[in-house]
C-alpha cells in the first residue's frame, strides 16, 4: 500500500506560514504615531525622564519620537500634541494642570492633556479601571520639565 504524504506536508507548511504571519502581526495591541509637534528638546527631555512603570504596567520600547506606551498600550503618552481647547474641568495632579478630554478613539477609555504647556502632553488610558490620578501624578516630574505658561483658569473671567 502506498501513502501520499504530500497532503499532510502541505498542510503543515501552510500552518507554519500562518503561525509565523500571526506572530509577526500580532505583537502589540496598539500603534504609536508621531505627535505633530514632538520635534524639539522639550519632548526629548520628557521622554528621557518617563517612569519605567506606570499604572502597574512596564514601559515598552518605542522608536516613535514623542511617544511612549506602557503595557500593551494600556497607557500611552504623547508629547507634542496640540493644546486642548479652553473649557473642561482642570485638575492638578503631581503639580501639573490636566484637562479631561473626550477619548480620541474607541480603544481609549480616558484621556487627559496638559493645560498651559507648549508642547502639550496627552495621556490615553485604555482601561476604565486604571487609576488616572496615580498615572498623572507619576508623570508630574517629567512633565514639569516643560515650562508652564499659566495655571488652568488664569485666562477665564
Amino acid at each position: 500500500m502506498t501513502r501520499n504524504i504530500h497532503g499532510p506536508l502541505r498542510l503543515a507548511a501552510a500552518l507554519t506560514v500562518c503561525t509565523a504571519l500571526l506572530a509577526a502581526c500580532g505583537g502589540s495591541g496598539y500603534n504609536l504615531t508621531r505627535p505633530p509637534h514632538s520635534a524639539g528638546p522639550a519632548c526629548d527631555t520628557l521622554t528621557g525622564k518617563l517612569p519605567a512603570k506606570l499604572g502597574g504596567y512596564d514601559l515598552e520600547r518605542s522608536d516613535v519620537t514623542g511617544a511612549a506606551a506602557w503595557g500593551d498600550g494600556d497607557v500611552i503618552v504623547y508629547c507634542g500634541m496640540p493644546e486642548p481647547e479652553a473649557g473642561g474641568d482642570c485638575i492638578d495632579e503631581g503639580g501639573v494642570d490636566w484637562v479631561a478630554q473626550p477619548p480620541a478613539d474607541a480603544r481609549t477609555a480616558k484621556m487627559f492633556s496638559t493645560q498651559g504647556r507648549d508642547p502639550a502632553v496627552q495621556v490615553r488610558l485604555r482601561n476604565e479601571t486604571t487609576d488616572a490620578s496615580s498615572v498623572l501624578s507619576a508623570l508630574g516630574p517629567a512633565v514639569k520639565e516643560i515650562e508652564a505658561r499659566e495655571p488652568c483658569g488664569a485666562t477665564e473671567s
